[in-house]
């Protein structure tokens, strides 16, 4: 997971191709906007000729890399809302939601939940979240290291995994991403930026809004988003993000864990969800 606090954006034409460019860094926005001109300088020598850089992609890669990183994985440049730990960052994402950003807590997101085939082949349907929680529980009983907690949100579910084996890349991630038919868009995001994503406030869709600002770099985008987000906590304060449903296994005992039940006010009957 790399969310860096220093970053800056540029749009540059090269030819007739319009690019959007971020550097970014951990250590200072001098750094961030080397690294932006660096990634310029690649771009135009690839596109002036493409067969003299076959190596134009690693090249890229190699200026976000971190020292210690074994293979590449994507650079969050979101603006920073809260520093929880080394293991849990909240951001504000391109819509203008609150996102919490995990490698403690393992969050699944569920768009539809299939019945099997040949029920629905014969018209055998049954509810798609009672399959879910079953599916859930069969698997927690299964697995005795394995806990979750099932949330409904406005368009679907959110279950959140505590257990063994659990990384956004590992294998048996991939096997609970296969058995809880996981929104597909999110589970490579996982794999890409080595993190789980849950969102902590509604979505400012449909709520009157104007849209959410786009920003040149970190330093001054809280001033920018100032006004927007002063309307956003008005129109968005009587929604909610998820509501439990249930829990298997054994009880999560964790700060982030309450936190996020607290943002969602998933623990608040007969909030509308957004």
């Amino acid at each position: 997971m790399k969310i860096p606090p220093h970053w800056v954006k540029g749009q540059t034409l090269i030819g007739e191709r319009k690019l959007t460019l971020c550097g970014s860094s951990f250590e200072s926005m001098e750094h961030a906007r080397a690294q932006l001109e660096h990634k310029r300088a690649l771009w135009q020598a690839y596109l002036a000729n493409p067969a003299a850089h076959p190596s134009f992609v690693s090249q890229l890669r190699a200026l976000d890399m971190l020292p210690h990183e074994q293979e590449y994985h994507v650079t969050v440049t979101e603006p920073i809302a809260a520093q929880l730990n080394a293991d849990n960052v909240i951001t504000r994402n391109r819509y203008g939601s609150l996102v919490l950003n995990s490698q403690s807590l393992c969050f699944v997101d569920v768009d539809s939940f299939h019945d099997s085939l040949l029920r629905r082949l014969f018209g055998l349907r049954r509810s798609p979240e009672l399959l879910l929680l079953q599916k859930v529980r069969s698997l927690c009983a299964e697995d005795s290291t394995l806990s979750a907690r099932v949330y409904r949100t406005a368009h679907g579910w959110r279950v959140l995994l505590q257990g063994e084996g659990l990384s956004p890349v590992s294998p048996r991630m991939e096997q609970l991403f296969d058995a809880l038919q996981a929104d597909p868009l999110y589970r490579n995001l996982c794999r890409k930026q080595l993190c789980w994503r849950a969102r902590l406030s509604p979505k400012p869709f449909h709520l009157g809004l104007p849209r959410f600002p786009f920003f040149t770099d970190s330093v001054q985008a809280p001033t920018q988003m100032a006004e927007w987000l002063a309307l956003y906590e008005q129109k968005t304060s009587p929604f909610g993000v998820c509501r439990l449903l249930d829990t298997f296994g054994s009880a999560i005992e964790s700060d982030i864990l309450h936190l996020h039940d607290t943002y969602t006010r998933a623990l608040t009957p007969d909030l509308h969800l957004r």
